[in-house]
């Protein structure tokens, strides 16, 4: 059995693939999830998991040199990025823009977090 690290058996095998530059969203549970794009969705109950706890574990495992997020996100939203990874650089583009984008990205980790515009792509940095 696995002793550390992202359990989930999904996530792990995503962040397990990334290379440099490529993409994962998280997304709240409303967020519209193309079918051509991989979906792993956690959500356990209205509001749960958050968009900032699975980002914490995420974090774990996943370097991260860039963040997309929608310029309607609230700036606590934002500061969610500024406490957890606050060396990297925020792109803001429109919430259609970032739903548009999402058709790039490796796979979506839909949360169950219902605030409104917490959704982000990631971008996976590299290690050295």
């Amino acid at each position: 059995m696995k002793k550390t690290g992202i359990f989930n058996s999904e996530i792990s095998r995503i962040i397990a693939r990334l290379g440099h530059k490529d993409k994962i969203a998280i997304v709240d549970m409303g967020f519209p999830i193309p079918n051509c794009v991989e979906r792993i969705d956690i959500v356990l109950d209205y509001g749960k998991p958050t968009f900032e706890e699975v980002l914490k574990v995420i974090l774990k495992e996943l370097k991260v040199e860039g963040i997309v997020i929608a310029k309607e996100s609230s700036k606590a939203f934002e500061q969610i990025f500024r406490k957890n990874i606050p060396e990297v650089e925020i792109k803001k583009v429109t919430h259609e823009e970032l739903k548009a984008a999402i058709k790039e990205v490796v796979a979506v980790i839909r949360t169950g977090d219902v605030t409104p515009y917490s959704n982000a792509i990631l971008i996976s940095g590299v290690i050295f």
